[in-house]
């Protein structure tokens, strides 16, 4: 199931914005990868990328929010630690599945869970409870 951007997921800062956006496509495109199981490349590929460009936007995130003394910085830093926790055990979980020389119709639903999670209960459930209270605290400011 793709979702779509929704403006109301806005932070109303263009880079923040941006990187959401990124990390949205790039759970899409694991969503996608998942329609073909046999190309086990692509799965990783884009599930790398995924680990790879949420580290850097936590990073960013966080450094943004220092520079501006963002008031609820100690509680966004603490999510984004469990969202690691929770992607590292996901990623792991992907990986251990793609490692299978037949990727079954039992590992693709499973799959399919963790793509799920990652994208409701992870990437959208963090930017509306923790990520929307930058809204007009950090807008414009880079």
């Amino acid at each position: 199931m793709t979702i779509a951007w929704d403006n109301r997921f806005s932070v109303d800062h263009s880079t923040i914005d941006a990187e959401h956006k990124t990390l949205l496509i790039i759970i899409n495109s694991i969503e996608m990868a998942l329609r073909h199981p046999d190309d086990k490349e692509t799965l990783l590929y884009f599930v790398n990328l995924l680990y790879e460009m949420a580290i850097d936007h936590f990073r960013y995130e966080e450094e943004l929010q220092t520079k501006h003394a963002y008031p609820h910085i100690d509680s966004n830093s603490e999510g984004h630690k469990h969202l690691i926790i929770e992607l590292n055990r996901i990623i792991d979980e992907i990986r251990i599945i793609a490692k299978k020389p037949i990727i079954d119709t039992d590992d693709v639903l499973q799959l399919r869970k963790y793509v799920s999670f990652l994208a409701n209960g992870w990437l959208l459930a963090h930017v509306i409870q923790e990520d929307l209270k930058m809204k007009g605290f950090i807008a414009g400011k880079y």
